[in-house]
């Protein structure tokens, strides 16, 4: 009986261990789309020769381009967030824009001027990425569980 007892509290914290690597890996894949999806789309507005504007709803982030000189956008690419994540008000980098910017065209470069960031969460894992205002690119973060700080990839 006693071996069973053992064996119990054994198997419950390897799972408890388990389901925060699972969650923290989770977060990490999510923080990484957000990045590389956010850095593509802005290349792809480079490459247009337009301004691109980025946003995260739901569970999904979207690249929309301006269509001629108008404020108007189209889709221009999606890509849908690790299972169960979603668009987050609680954001690694705080500053001009939270989960939605629209770049700018300068001198044949299109970027994003400023900072701000864009984060999803599941279960108060989140993960994201952000741009402080002298940066150049976007950096990933991940938050593992609630309470816990946002920390850089």
């Amino acid at each position: 009986m006693v071996v069973i007892v053992i064996m119990g509290i054994l198997a419950t914290l390897a799972y408890s261990s388990l389901v925060e690597l699972i969650s923290t890996n989770r977060a990490k894949e999510t923080a990484q789309t957000i990045r590389t999806f956010t850095e593509r789309a802005l290349m792809d507005g480079k490459r247009l020769n337009k301004p691109v504007k980025i946003s995260i709803v739901g569970n999904e982030i979207i690249a929309d381009t301006a269509v001629g000189e108008t404020t108007t956008y189209k889709k221009m690419s999606s890509e849908a967030l690790n299972q169960g994540f979603s668009k987050s008000d609680d954001v690694p980098v705080s500053g001009a824009f939270k989960n939605e910017v629209i770049s700018e065209i300068r001198i044949g470069l299109s970027g994003v001027n400023g900072d701000g960031s864009f984060a999803a969460c599941f279960k108060g894992y989140c993960g994201g990425a952000g741009k402080a205002k002298n940066e150049n690119s976007f950096k990933a973060y991940i938050k593992r569980g609630n309470g816990a700080d946002w920390g850089p990839l």
